[in-house]
Protein backbone atom coordinates (compact mmCIF):
# COMPACT_ATOMS: atom_id res chain seq x y z
CA UNK A 1 0.00 0.00 0.00
CA UNK A 2 1.33 3.50 -0.80
CA UNK A 3 3.12 5.25 2.06
CA UNK A 4 0.69 8.18 1.94
CA UNK A 5 -2.20 5.83 2.82
CA UNK A 6 -0.55 4.99 6.14
CA UNK A 7 -0.07 8.68 6.86
CA UNK A 8 -3.78 9.21 6.28
CA UNK A 9 -4.62 6.46 8.77
CA UNK A 10 -2.19 7.84 11.35
CA UNK A 11 -3.95 11.17 10.99
CA UNK A 12 -7.27 9.44 11.70
CA UNK A 13 -5.84 7.85 14.82
CA UNK A 14 -4.89 11.25 16.25
CA UNK A 15 -8.02 13.07 15.12
CA UNK A 16 -8.50 15.93 17.63
CA UNK A 17 -11.06 18.73 17.64
CA UNK A 18 -9.59 21.93 19.13
CA UNK A 19 -12.02 23.67 21.46
CA UNK A 20 -11.62 27.09 19.81
CA UNK A 21 -12.85 25.91 16.41
CA UNK A 22 -16.40 26.61 15.28
CA UNK A 23 -18.75 23.73 14.42
CA UNK A 24 -18.61 24.59 10.72
CA UNK A 25 -14.79 24.48 10.79
CA UNK A 26 -14.80 21.17 12.63
CA UNK A 27 -17.26 19.62 10.20
CA UNK A 28 -15.28 20.76 7.15
CA UNK A 29 -12.14 19.21 8.65
CA UNK A 30 -14.03 16.00 9.41
CA UNK A 31 -15.49 15.92 5.90
CA UNK A 32 -11.97 16.20 4.51
CA UNK A 33 -10.84 13.34 6.75
CA UNK A 34 -13.79 11.20 5.63
CA UNK A 35 -12.97 12.05 2.02
CA UNK A 36 -9.36 10.97 2.57
CA UNK A 37 -10.54 7.65 4.06
CA UNK A 38 -12.43 6.89 0.85
CA UNK A 39 -9.54 8.06 -1.32
CA UNK A 40 -7.16 5.74 0.54
CA UNK A 41 -9.68 2.92 0.16
CA UNK A 42 -9.89 3.44 -3.61
CA UNK A 43 -6.10 3.43 -3.92
CA UNK A 44 -5.86 0.24 -1.88
CA UNK A 45 -8.60 -1.43 -3.93
CA UNK A 46 -6.98 -0.40 -7.22
CA UNK A 47 -3.96 -2.51 -6.25
CA UNK A 48 -6.08 -5.65 -5.72
CA UNK A 49 -6.95 -8.01 -8.58
CA UNK A 50 -8.89 -10.61 -6.62
CA UNK A 51 -10.04 -11.54 -3.14
CA UNK A 52 -12.05 -14.05 -1.17
CA UNK A 53 -14.01 -13.44 2.03
CA UNK A 54 -17.21 -14.20 3.91
CA UNK A 55 -19.85 -11.47 3.68
CA UNK A 56 -22.05 -10.91 6.73
CA UNK A 57 -25.34 -9.42 5.55
CA UNK A 58 -28.47 -8.32 7.36
CA UNK A 59 -31.14 -6.18 5.71
CA UNK A 60 -34.53 -4.73 6.53
CA UNK A 61 -36.94 -5.41 3.66
CA UNK A 62 -40.40 -3.76 3.60
CA UNK A 63 -39.88 -2.57 7.17
CA UNK A 64 -39.03 -6.01 8.56
CA UNK A 65 -35.55 -7.15 9.64
CA UNK A 66 -34.31 -10.22 7.77
CA UNK A 67 -32.38 -13.07 9.34
CA UNK A 68 -28.60 -12.59 9.14
CA UNK A 69 -26.89 -14.18 6.15
CA UNK A 70 -23.32 -15.37 5.67
CA UNK A 71 -22.09 -15.64 2.09
CA UNK A 72 -18.83 -17.06 0.82
CA UNK A 73 -17.60 -14.61 -1.82
CA UNK A 74 -14.91 -14.49 -4.50
CA UNK A 75 -14.07 -11.53 -6.70
CA UNK A 76 -11.86 -11.22 -9.79
CA UNK A 77 -11.22 -8.13 -11.89
CA UNK A 78 -12.70 -6.68 -13.99
CA UNK A 79 -15.91 -7.72 -12.21
CA UNK A 80 -16.49 -11.46 -11.81
CA UNK A 81 -18.31 -12.47 -8.61
CA UNK A 82 -19.11 -15.86 -7.08
CA UNK A 83 -21.42 -16.22 -4.05
CA UNK A 84 -22.38 -19.29 -2.00
CA UNK A 85 -24.72 -18.92 0.95
CA UNK A 86 -23.55 -20.61 4.16
CA UNK A 87 -25.91 -21.96 6.89
CA UNK A 88 -28.84 -19.57 7.22
CA UNK A 89 -32.05 -18.68 5.35
CA UNK A 90 -30.62 -19.35 1.86
CA UNK A 91 -28.08 -22.09 2.65
CA UNK A 92 -26.64 -23.71 -0.46
CA UNK A 93 -27.80 -21.07 -2.95
CA UNK A 94 -25.05 -20.22 -5.46
CA UNK A 95 -24.75 -17.25 -7.80
CA UNK A 96 -22.08 -16.35 -10.33
CA UNK A 97 -21.66 -13.12 -12.28
CA UNK A 98 -19.22 -13.24 -15.21
CA UNK A 99 -20.28 -10.66 -17.83
CA UNK A 100 -17.83 -12.01 -20.42
CA UNK A 101 -19.55 -15.39 -20.13
CA UNK A 102 -23.24 -14.57 -19.71
CA UNK A 103 -23.58 -11.06 -21.10
CA UNK A 104 -23.94 -7.77 -19.27
CA UNK A 105 -26.81 -7.64 -16.80
CA UNK A 106 -27.11 -11.43 -16.46
CA UNK A 107 -25.95 -13.94 -13.89
CA UNK A 108 -26.12 -17.67 -13.21
CA UNK A 109 -27.73 -19.25 -10.16
CA UNK A 110 -28.32 -22.71 -8.77
CA UNK A 111 -30.85 -23.27 -6.03
CA UNK A 112 -31.15 -26.07 -3.51
CA UNK A 113 -33.72 -28.81 -2.95
CA UNK A 114 -36.32 -29.47 -5.65
CA UNK A 115 -35.61 -26.15 -7.34
CA UNK A 116 -31.98 -27.15 -7.68
CA UNK A 117 -32.94 -30.17 -9.78
CA UNK A 118 -33.21 -27.95 -12.87
CA UNK A 119 -29.51 -27.19 -12.52
CA UNK A 120 -27.82 -23.87 -13.17
CA UNK A 121 -30.07 -21.20 -14.69
CA UNK A 122 -29.15 -17.86 -16.27
CA UNK A 123 -31.20 -14.91 -15.01
CA UNK A 124 -31.49 -11.23 -15.82
CA UNK A 125 -30.53 -8.79 -13.04
CA UNK A 126 -33.89 -7.02 -13.27
CA UNK A 127 -36.01 -10.19 -13.14
CA UNK A 128 -39.12 -9.61 -10.95
CA UNK A 129 -39.00 -13.31 -10.05
CA UNK A 130 -35.64 -12.81 -8.37
CA UNK A 131 -36.99 -9.82 -6.44
CA UNK A 132 -39.85 -11.95 -5.15
CA UNK A 133 -37.88 -15.09 -4.31
CA UNK A 134 -34.69 -13.51 -2.97
CA UNK A 135 -35.27 -9.83 -2.18
CA UNK A 136 -31.97 -8.03 -1.49
CA UNK A 137 -30.88 -4.42 -1.86
CA UNK A 138 -27.87 -5.35 -3.97
CA UNK A 139 -27.70 -7.48 -7.11
CA UNK A 140 -25.09 -10.22 -7.47
CA UNK A 141 -22.61 -7.94 -9.25
CA UNK A 142 -23.14 -5.21 -6.64
CA UNK A 143 -21.95 -7.32 -3.71
CA UNK A 144 -18.26 -6.69 -4.42
CA UNK A 145 -16.11 -4.48 -2.24
CA UNK A 146 -15.29 -2.50 -5.40
CA UNK A 147 -18.96 -1.60 -5.88
CA UNK A 148 -19.47 -0.70 -2.22
CA UNK A 149 -16.49 1.68 -2.28
CA UNK A 150 -17.76 3.32 -5.48
CA UNK A 151 -21.25 3.62 -4.00
CA UNK A 152 -20.01 5.16 -0.75
CA UNK A 153 -17.88 7.65 -2.70
CA UNK A 154 -20.79 8.58 -4.97
CA UNK A 155 -23.16 9.09 -2.04
CA UNK A 156 -20.65 11.30 -0.22
CA UNK A 157 -19.97 13.36 -3.35
CA UNK A 158 -23.69 13.92 -4.01
CA UNK A 159 -24.39 14.77 -0.37
CA UNK A 160 -21.52 17.28 -0.36
CA UNK A 161 -22.78 18.86 -3.58
CA UNK A 162 -26.18 19.36 -1.95
CA UNK A 163 -24.62 20.76 1.23
CA UNK A 164 -26.25 18.02 3.28
CA UNK A 165 -23.31 16.02 4.63
CA UNK A 166 -22.32 16.17 8.30
CA UNK A 167 -19.66 13.97 9.90
CA UNK A 168 -20.89 13.02 13.37
CA UNK A 169 -18.04 10.81 14.58
CA UNK A 170 -14.55 9.72 13.60
CA UNK A 171 -13.06 7.33 16.12
CA UNK A 172 -10.91 4.23 16.53
CA UNK A 173 -12.69 0.96 17.29
CA UNK A 174 -12.27 -2.80 17.13
CA UNK A 175 -14.71 -3.97 14.48
CA UNK A 176 -17.38 -6.31 15.84
CA UNK A 177 -17.25 -8.62 12.81
CA UNK A 178 -13.61 -8.71 11.72
CA UNK A 179 -12.21 -8.09 15.24
CA UNK A 180 -9.55 -5.89 13.66
CA UNK A 181 -8.72 -2.27 14.46
CA UNK A 182 -10.70 0.13 12.31
CA UNK A 183 -11.41 3.82 11.81
CA UNK A 184 -15.16 4.37 12.12
CA UNK A 185 -16.70 7.28 10.20
CA UNK A 186 -20.33 8.10 11.03
CA UNK A 187 -21.94 10.49 8.56
CA UNK A 188 -25.39 12.09 8.48
CA UNK A 189 -26.51 12.62 4.88
CA UNK A 190 -30.14 13.72 4.79
CA UNK A 191 -33.40 13.57 6.71
CA UNK A 192 -35.60 13.23 3.61
CA UNK A 193 -35.67 10.75 0.75
CA UNK A 194 -36.75 13.67 -1.46
CA UNK A 195 -33.12 14.82 -1.46
CA UNK A 196 -32.31 11.97 -3.83
CA UNK A 197 -29.95 10.07 -1.52
CA UNK A 198 -30.38 6.41 -0.64
CA UNK A 199 -29.85 6.64 3.13
CA UNK A 200 -30.09 9.13 5.96
CA UNK A 201 -26.87 8.04 7.67
CA UNK A 202 -23.90 5.75 7.08
CA UNK A 203 -21.28 4.10 9.28
CA UNK A 204 -18.13 2.99 7.48
CA UNK A 205 -15.37 1.02 9.19
CA UNK A 206 -11.97 1.36 7.48
CA UNK A 207 -9.45 -1.34 8.34
CA UNK A 208 -6.38 0.28 9.92
CA UNK A 209 -3.92 -2.02 8.16
CA UNK A 210 -5.34 -2.25 4.63
CA UNK A 211 -7.31 1.06 4.47
CA UNK A 212 -10.24 -0.89 3.00
CA UNK A 213 -13.80 -0.31 4.28
CA UNK A 214 -14.56 -3.78 5.61
CA UNK A 215 -17.90 -2.96 7.31
CA UNK A 216 -20.86 -0.83 6.18
CA UNK A 217 -23.99 0.17 8.15
CA UNK A 218 -26.66 2.03 6.18
CA UNK A 219 -29.66 3.74 7.81
CA UNK A 220 -33.12 4.44 6.43
CA UNK A 221 -34.90 7.79 6.70
CA UNK A 222 -36.83 6.66 9.78
CA UNK A 223 -33.51 6.16 11.56
CA UNK A 224 -33.67 2.36 11.51
CA UNK A 225 -30.82 0.22 10.21
CA UNK A 226 -31.54 -0.53 6.54
CA UNK A 227 -28.62 -2.84 5.85
CA UNK A 228 -25.38 -4.04 7.39
CA UNK A 229 -22.55 -5.65 5.41
CA UNK A 230 -19.16 -6.84 6.67
CA UNK A 231 -16.35 -8.39 4.62
CA UNK A 232 -14.83 -10.91 7.03
CA UNK A 233 -11.55 -12.78 6.53
CA UNK A 234 -10.65 -10.74 3.46
CA UNK A 235 -7.81 -12.53 1.62
CA UNK A 236 -6.27 -10.68 -1.31
CA UNK A 237 -3.42 -13.14 -1.82
CA UNK A 238 -5.36 -16.32 -2.60
CA UNK A 239 -4.96 -17.19 -6.31
CA UNK A 240 -8.04 -17.02 -8.52
CA UNK A 241 -8.96 -18.76 -11.78
CA UNK A 242 -12.04 -18.95 -14.07
CA UNK A 243 -13.10 -22.26 -12.50
CA UNK A 244 -13.69 -20.45 -9.20
CA UNK A 245 -16.69 -18.76 -10.82
CA UNK A 246 -18.28 -21.94 -12.19
CA UNK A 247 -21.31 -23.22 -10.27
CA UNK A 248 -21.17 -26.89 -9.31
CA UNK A 249 -23.68 -29.20 -7.68
CA UNK A 250 -22.97 -29.26 -3.95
Amino acid sequence: MPKEDFSVLRMHGSHVRPAHRHDSEMNMSDIETARECLSAARRAMDAIDHYSCTIFCQERINGKPRKPEQILSRYQRPGSVYLRWLPGPFEGLQCSYVPERDGKGKFQARETGLRGMVGTVTWSDDSPIIDKMYPHYFRTHETSLVHMIELASDIQTRAEAKGLIKVDTIDEVVDTHTHDKATRVVTTLSSSKNDGLLWSKTELFFDRESALPIHFKLYDFDGALSGEYAFVGLDTKVPSSPKDFVIHKL
